[in-house]
């Protein structure tokens, strides 16, 4: 039961959170624009100490609940390994616990503390799972979900329905679209091989 209520909410804050890079119309932000305003970084960045507070407890009292619900990142990388496990559903064990690699956890918050500090803040949002979301979002996801609206809005105007209208899609600059090419190749990849794995049992 817990375990379809984890999937329901992450599946539901996966797809607000998607909608807030892909909607050009500006309309649904007045309705789940929260959903932002309760990622980390974001919380972080405006000070919302309310906000931050209550990750960490979150964190502190049900483990990766974040990672796995809220953060669209995480939720990715579960989906593409639940679908690399579909594939490999001969296999019994599809998920295999790795050990904690507690050097690199901590080497990247310490990278993250110290951009922050020192008030590199580009730096950090490299570093930051919703802000990589995001430019795989707004760079791959939103002009593949403009172009589909305009051939929408294409055949709807031949049926002289304006059920929808055309929008210029705009294509980010090319550093920013390779890194954001890089960085969910390099996430689905390690997803789709088991990057995300099932806890241990004993912990």
């Amino acid at each position: 039961m817990l375990r379809k209520i984890r999937i329901t909410l992450a599946v539901l804050f996966f797809a607000a959170v998607t909608m807030l890079f892909l909607d050009f119309t500006g309309a649904i932000h007045a309705w789940i624009g929260w959903t932002a305003k309760i990622q980390f970084l974001p919380a972080l960045l405006a000070l919302n100490v309310g906000v931050v507070v209550a990750l960490s407890l979150l964190t502190l009292l049900l483990g990766r609940v974040y990672c796995s619900v809220i953060c669209p990142l995480g939720v990715m990388q579960d989906a593409i390994s639940w679908l690399n496990g579909r594939r490999s559903s001969k296999h019994r064990h599809r998920f295999t616990y790795s050990p904690e690699k507690r050097w690199l956890r901590y080497g990247v918050l310490a990278a993250f503390v110290a951009c922050l500090v020192g008030g590199v803040g580009s730096v950090a949002a490299l570093l930051a799972p919703y802000s990589s979301y995001g430019r795989i979002a707004a760079n791959l996801f939103a002009p593949i979900y403009g172009w589909c609206n305009n051939l929408l809005a294409y055949f709807a105007e031949r049926l002289d329905s304006y059920a929808f209208y055309s929008t210029d899609v705009w294509i980010a600059s090319l550093p920013t679209l390779l890194i954001a090419i890089v960085t969910f190749v390099a996430i689905a990849v390690l997803a789709w091989r088991g990057g995300r794995t099932e806890p241990s049992p004993t912990r």
